[in-house]
């Protein structure tokens, strides 16, 4: 009867795993990140507007917020690859995220990432669904990171 117990909620907790995990794509990233560099909260917002504006990035909208900041911009609509293609996807669209947040140490100095997320619509279907981060996508945004990075360091090294 203890054995059959046992043997029951090992195959209720194994089920339940398998469930849970079969609607997550296999080892599919859909968000994109990389650390940028420090900076102070006004060299973040003048030198992250800059570069956005540089890159064709429209600004949505700025949040401050009590421990740093955060910048998302309007939705860019790339080219399909056609990887994605092949995969029944019709139209994809990816949001940048830059965000800044208080480094534990003090002094004013805020931790700046980019993040990206990316959705697509395939198909018959006109809801947007998470899809990975597509290669020439994840170059456009490394791209800008290292541009800020360079941005923040030269503004580091004319004090």
């Amino acid at each position: 009867m203890m054995l059959t117990k046992k043997i029951s909620a090992t195959l209720l907790i194994s089920a339940l795993i398998w469930i849970g995990c079969s609607g997550a794509p296999s080892g599919a990233i859909t968000e994109y990140r990389t650390t940028v560099g420090t900076a102070t909260i006004d060299d973040f917002n003048m030198l992250s507007n800059k570069l956005l504006n540089r890159h064709r990035y429209l600004v949505d909208r700025t949040l401050d917020r009590g421990m740093g900041a955060i910048i998302e911009c309007k939705y860019k609509y790339p080219g399909i690859s056609n990887e994605e293609a092949l995969n029944g996807i019709r139209e994809i669209r990816y949001i940048l995220t830059v965000e800044a947040r208080a480094k534990g140490s003090g002094g004013g100095m805020y931790s700046v990432r980019v993040l990206v997320r990316s959705y697509g619509r395939f198909g018959g279907n006109e809801d947007w669904v998470n899809i990975p981060v597509n290669d020439e996508t994840k170059r456009s945004v490394k791209s800008f990171a290292n541009d800020l990075k360079t941005e923040f360091e030269n503004k580091i090294r004319s004090f």
